[in-house]
């Protein structure tokens, strides 16, 4: 079993509101990236701050699987260890709530490439990680990041050397995405409007 998870406990302060919640040609932020993640996981799971599960759910339905943040303004890495400690897959991708352009065949092949291994991080740059674009091994990858968490650790990159990861080439990921759209996040109005133009030219 494969599963997907999206991080949408970040504050949204730049937004304004959540940003997960955020509308992008009539449907949330987090909508965009579920369909995508629909097509190549078994299950989807969002992981978001405390006290919003209902929120999520009341907006999203049952299309998904909600689970909370325990600590507040932890980080992302207490998101990506609730997430995979409450995902059911064997490995996991990870997407970031906001990064609505996310390709299927970027997701794939991260995928792909973490098979057999304790998981697949896309890079953009000659040394800069995605580390919120990748694939996990589960039970694996939450012991190594859950240890970190305890440590005060707020990123998942502070854990890799823990692991056996596989990196992913920039000129790899262009291949499939030529743009490197899928890593496009929107933080604020000012990109969500540059985001509805992007979304009408792809349309």
């Amino acid at each position: 079993m494969l599963s997907a998870l999206i991080l949408a406990g970040g504050l949204g302060s730049r937004m304004g509101t959540d940003k997960g919640l955020a509308q992008l040609g009539g449907a949330p932020l987090v909508r965009h990236i579920g369909d995508v993640l629909s097509g190549v996981a078994d299950e989807v799971v969002v992981s978001v701050a405390q006290g919003k599960a209902g929120l999520y759910s009341e907006i999203l339905g049952d299309l998904f699987r909600y689970v909370e943040d325990k600590d507040e303004g932890v980080g992302p890495l207490e998101g990506l260890v609730q997430g995979l400690r409450f995902a059911r897959g064997d490995y996991v991708i990870v997407s970031p709530c906001d990064t609505p352009f996310l390709r299927k065949a970027v997701c794939e092949s991260v995928i792909r490439s973490a098979m057999g291994r304790d998981g697949s991080v896309p890079m953009t740059g000659r040394t800069y990680l995605e580390p919120l674009h990748a694939a996990y091994r589960r039970g694996r990858c939450a012991e190594v990041f859950g240890t970190a968490l305890s440590k005060g650790g707020r990123a998942p990159q502070e854990a890799f050397r823990g692991l056996d990861l596989v990196f992913l080439r920039e000129e790899e990921v262009r291949g499939l995405d030529p743009d490197l759209l899928s890593f496009w996040n929107i933080n604020s109005p000012e990109d969500l409007r540059k985001a509805e133009s992007q979304l009408a030219r792809l349309r």
